[in-house]
């Protein structure tokens, strides 16, 4: 089944907690108090199921009443819809304005609009409040998927409405993003069960016995239970209400807007660059992360981009929205991230960069990772998803991701330091220079023509003298005297093949060396045996067996000094 949950928006009084009961059965004013002054004063929760759609619409009742205005950006903030209910005679209200302002503030741009108390008017008065109700929505930019009248009391318009909702549910199905954010709205504790957390899935699914981290205080929680709507659940989904029995956390520690993330897959920070929208307060503000208030200081970037310090961390991603309020608690502004975890906060560098952050993200964000680089899941943490590399352009070392232009501009520096230097480097000593990882100076080498790391050394093969290398001594006098098989020289892999380079040694091929030395004393013995003789004479002579002394043989062939002729070998030089 797939679930959408959409918001009951609309000024107090006009009937929105009647219509969802009226539509589900069910009573979302839950509290005393509620019932007692016949009005929400919390968010409530219902559900619509279209068992031919496999759709479950999760409906949040929003309180409409001003001094809950809190209250309302809490039941907006996990929507990705929104029923925005007035009253006909009415028409309307502040509270209508506010909760409109709120649904942009969050990103959402449509709505399907519900005159309620149909049977109350005349249809003269229907008709004026359906022109007011469309003219309002289009001076705010909300496009209306629908407008329907209904009356809760006498049922007329509700086939209607239930048949629009789930039309409109089905067009806004699915955020986009992978990964797991659960934001809470209550916890509380069940008597011979234990913790239980109650929240929005925002995105990703959850399942029995996963691990999840509890944020923004970062403890670890098992999940033993889940149920949706008192229906026991094996797995959560995006879009669901979910109540999820756990282990590892006691009610007290958990407050409203906690969020429940898998470990390791969302980025954690204090720090947010964000695009605003409207005037940012003057003094203190603050801005709602989903159900969450939190303070914030400020640095301008731009005219409409700031720097934001938060009081406490948040799991945020690319394109995050949500209110600003001032000190009065009064709507002031809205914001989106547009880098949810900066690590170079300079002004300069953010400004000049602004345009490419805009259009290009991960340029921006591979830019600003500079010579560190960025591990593959901190980049897909950035966006909710699993980014796949190979489609990026990158660089990859291991398992970091380079933007090329910092590899190519490493190339050269470090190719102009190399060229000040007497063939050797000490890799210790350029790591510290240039402040950057041994992967990515051994990436950088093995692009260069030349250059070799060898005992802690970089190595310019044309002009090092190797007899610096202990290594390279250690080779010579291991070799002196005998043919050496490949396997037996393991241990000097990296000096090997610069000996062969040098000349120091000789490949025989078969995977035999040999010391240049040595070849030219068997050469000498060689040539003891006249102008010409047989491989058995050399045998005698050299001591070898025929493994080893036919690729020697051979090898002199190639080099020149003698010819084969049937059963003789000829020297020609």
């Amino acid at each position: 089944m797939r679930f959408v949950p959409v918001g009951i928006a609309g000024h107090v009084d006009h009937g929105k907690t009647t219509l969802v009961k009226a539509l589900t059965g069910i009573d979302t004013d839950r509290l005393p108090e509620e019932k007692r002054r016949g009005m929400s004063i919390d968010l409530g929760f219902a559900y619509l199921d279209y068992p031919n759609k496999g759709l479950r619409v999760e409906l949040i009742d929003i309180p409409g009443h001003e001094r809950f205005i809190k209250n309302a950006i809490a039941g907006l903030a996990c929507v990705r819809g929104v029923l925005l209910v007035v009253d006909p005679v009415e028409g309307v209200m502040p509270e209508t304005i506010k909760h409109t302002q709120l649904i942009k503030a969050f990103g959402i741009y449509h709505c399907v609009a519900v005159l309620t108390k149909a049977d109350r008017v005349d249809e003269e008065t229907l008709e004026l409040a359906r022109m007011e109700l469309s003219e309002f929505l289009k001076d705010m930019g909300l496009r209306a998927y629908g407008l329907c009248a209904v009356s809760a009391l006498s049922g007329s318009g509700l086939e209607e409405l239930k048949k629009t909702i789930g039309e409109y549910a089905e067009e806004i199905l699915g955020s986009g993003v992978e990964f797991l954010r659960i934001v809470l709205d209550s916890a509380f504790n069940v008597k011979g069960y234990g913790t239980v957390l109650r929240g929005s899935c925002v995105s990703g699914r959850v399942e029995e016995g996963d691990s999840l981290s509890l944020e923004p205080l970062g403890s670890e929680v098992r999940v033993k239970k889940i149920q949706n709507h008192g229906v026991f659940v094996k797995e959560g989904k995006e879009g669901e209400r979910l109540a999820l029995l756990v282990a590892g956390v006691e009610p007290s520690q958990v407050e409203r807007g906690f969020v429940l993330v898998k470990k390791g897959q969302m980025a954690k920070s204090r720090h947010l660059l964000v695009e605003v929208e409207g005037e940012m307060p003057k003094g203190e503000g603050s801005l709602f992360f989903y159900m969450r208030e939190i303070k914030f200081k400020r640095k301008k970037v731009s005219e409409k981009v700031y720097l934001l310090t938060l009081e406490e961390p948040v799991c945020a991603i690319l394109g995050d929205r949500g209110p600003i309020l001032d000190t009065s608690g009064q709507l002031c502004a809205s914001y989106r991230v547009i880098h949810p975890k900066p690590t170079v906060k300079r002004k300069r560098f953010i400004k000049e960069r602004l345009d490419v952050l805009k259009e290009d993200p991960i340029s921006y964000f591979l830019s600003e990772a500079g010579f560190r680089g960025l591990p593959l899941e901190g980049l897909s943490s950035l966006f909710g998803v699993h980014i796949n590399p190979s489609k990026l352009g990158a660089v990859r070392i291991g398992d970091k991701l380079f933007a090329p232009t910092v590899v190519e501009g490493l190339k050269e520096k470090l190719s102009a330091i190399l060229s000040t230097k007497e063939g050797f480097l000490p890799l210790e000593e350029l790591k510290s220079s240039l402040r950057v990882s041994e992967e990515l100076l051994k990436y950088i080498l093995s692009q260069l023509k030349g250059y070799r790391l060898v005992e802690g050394y970089i190595l310019d093969e044309r002009r090092a003298n190797l007899e610096e290398l202990e290594g390279f001594r250690e080779l010579l006098e291991f070799m002196k005297g005998s043919i050496k098989e490949e396997a037996e020289l393991e241990r000097f892999k990296d000096v090997l093949p610069l000996a062969v380079r040098k000349g120091k040694v000789h490949s025989l091929g078969e995977r035999l060396y040999m010391l240049d030395e040595d070849l030219r004393e068997v050469l000498s013995k060689l040539r003891s045996l006249g102008d010409s003789f047989e491989v058995q004479q050399a045998k005698a002579l050299l001591g070898l067996s025929r493994k080893y002394l036919i690729p020697l043989l051979e090898y002199i062939d190639h080099l020149g000094y003698t010819r084969r002729e049937g059963n003789f070998r000829r020297f020609i030089k």
